[in-house]
């Protein structure tokens, strides 16, 4: 059997795919496997995976339509029995582009806000969307179409570091923490399509929450993301104690991070990293879904406000708004205190032992 995964979204959304992706290669050990993405960052998340036979990058951003009909029509020469739109995949796009890859069973969602223009129809097989399930077992629904599952053999998200990207690591961790201090990792940062600028608890926010670690108990703070001037702000605001950890190759970060005993973020794809590395994480959200987006199967408290319009985001190619205005908006995000994201710290470096004298 041929199967080909569209992990088409970013890092965080492709992660939540692992434990489907490990559980069909278990249960179809003779199967071919293969992946589709258009993010660099993406197929070197997954290039160490034992599951995937092939990784197919595809640069649908920045090369021309031409380019990329082409190279998905020779996709189509591989004959697949199935393809499969990892949740979520709600645009138009995603849609035409598993019917042209011909598979003989195409698997999509049918989502709760949708439309005819989402041209769900291209899809052989629709799942529905259930509200506030975790986005790991939305992944796990669609590979019920393939193979008997059970909810129960889910398990975690995966990550794959090759001994290149361990030992580069190791040496840099020598270099930056000889005194083996505690480390705690922080994404700051979000992605910005669909606004999503203010998934991102505020810059003060964080430095004062790094400044409290590193007075009161002596943490190293490592900031993670390519959002590097904002890092480098932060850092200042941190009288420049912390390390920036993040380099262009996405598994370099990812090595880095494997030292963290805590990581401390907004709702992003370095979040789920952090989950699937088992690090203990204190996860901030505004007006996500933390039902369907939390650290998967790893410690966690998750910080956010019980507000009657929150979370208001739902999958949809529309950008996130609020229906409050002025100083007001996106308070969700911006009434969470440096106060409630420490004690979430401190509770889980207690739990862990981890928290230094």
């Amino acid at each position: 059997m041929k199967i080909l995964i569209n992990a088409l979204s970013g890092n965080g959304d492709a992660l939540m795919f692992s434990p489907a992706l490990r559980l069909l290669k278990n249960k179809l050990p003779d199967s071919e496997i293969d992946m589709l993405v258009m993010f660099r960052s993406v197929r070197e998340m997954y290039a160490e995976n034992p599951w995937l036979n092939k990784i197919h990058y595809i640069d649908l951003l920045n090369q021309s339509k031409f380019k990329s009909f082409r190279e998905i029509r020779k996709l189509k020469n591989n004959n697949y029995d199935f393809s499969v739109n990892v949740y979520p995949s709600n645009r138009f796009e995603y849609n035409l582009l598993n019917a042209l890859l011909g598979a003989k069973s195409k698997l999509a969602h049918h989502y709760i806000h949708t439309d005819i223009f989402r041209a769900e129809y291209f899809n052989d097989i629709l799942i529905n969307e259930v509200k506030n399930r975790h986005n790991v077992l939305q992944n796990m629904d669609l590979i019920s179409q393939i193979v008997k599952v059970n909810e129960s053999e889910t398990g975690r998200m995966e990550i794959f570091i090759s001994g290149e990207d361990k030992v580069r690591s190791d040496k840099w961790h020598m270099e930056i923490n000889p005194e083996k201090k505690t480390i705690a990792g922080f994404h700051p940062g979000s992605a910005l399509l669909k606004n999503h600028i203010n998934k991102r608890w505020d810059k003060d926010k964080f430095a004062e929450l790094g400044c409290r670690l590193m007075d009161e108990f002596d943490v190293m703070i490592l900031l993670f993301g390519n959002e590097f001037e904002l890092n480098n702000e932060i850092n200042a605001l941190m009288h420049n104690r912390a390390v920036i950890a993040s380099t262009s190759n996405y598994m370099d970060s990812v090595a880095r991070m494997v030292n963290c005993k805590l990581f401390v973020s907004n709702d992003t794809a370095f979040m789920h990293t952090a989950a699937a590395l088992q690090i203990p994480v204190a996860a901030i959200f505004g007006y996500t879904n933390a039902e369907e987006l939390s650290p998967w199967m790893t410690d966690n408290v998750v910080i956010r406000k019980n507000l009657d319009c929150s979370p208001c985001f739902y999958n949809s190619p529309k950008p996130a708004d609020c229906i409050w205005k002025g100083a007001e908006s996106f308070k969700c995000i911006k009434s969470i205190s440096v106060d409630e994201v420490f004690e979430a710290c401190i509770k889980l470096l207690k739990k862990n032992q981890t928290l230094p004298s």
